[in-house]
């Protein structure tokens, strides 16, 4: 018998029609095992992305947080007098964008936006929201939150916001003015 007689042989049709659609089922399946995995995993990068820029964010702001827990451990924040606030008239509603921008050029910090809330008022409150969008450095931040802490109408900052883009980062500031 010759090794290569073998090669000569001819299979039935119909195994090689059952061989097909083996492989084909074989294919079919992989693929839906796989496609699951491979959305999964995609999933996955993209949150390890998004986390490890939150990650340099943090790493760029420790040496502003080290600073400020230095001073607190030293003792040297509980110094500060507590603020008294000073309501702001009702009249003078319309120019708080102007207390916020005084304040920004005051730093240097630019100043992209200031909203307040009118839902805030609508209900009688003796408070008004105020959200303002900023944009610089962490020290022109820094020294813009000291400014506005100084602003006798200010009750308290709810929420702080910063992110990291192209041009430094962008922060986010609610505040709270009293008002008569």
């Amino acid at each position: 018998m010759n090794a290569l007689s073998i090669a000569n042989t001819r299979l039935p049709a119909r195994t090689v029609t059952v061989m097909g659609v083996f492989f084909a089922a074989v294919i079919l399946a992989g693929a839906a095992f796989l496609y699951p995995v491979l959305r999964e995993a995609g999933r996955l990068s993209s949150q390890i992305e998004k986390e490890k820029s939150r990650l340099e964010e943090q790493k760029v702001l420790v040496g502003v947080y080290q600073e400020l827990k230095n001073l607190v451990d030293r003792g040297q924040g509980e110094e500060l007098p507590s603020a008294k606030s000073v309501p702001l008239p009702r009249v003078r509603v319309s120019g708080v964008s102007e207390i916020f921008e005084a304040c920004a050029a005051k730093t240097g910090i630019e100043t992209a936006s200031v909203t307040p809330d009118p839902d805030s008022l609508a209900r009688g409150g003796k408070s008004l929201s105020v959200r303002v969008t900023l944009r610089g450095g962490p020290e022109q931040f820094r020294d813009f939150l000291a400014e506005v802490g100084r602003t006798p109408s200010l009750e308290t900052l709810e929420t702080i916001r910063i992110q990291r883009v192209s041009e430094g980062f962008d922060y986010q500031v609610v505040a709270w003015l009293a008002l008569e």
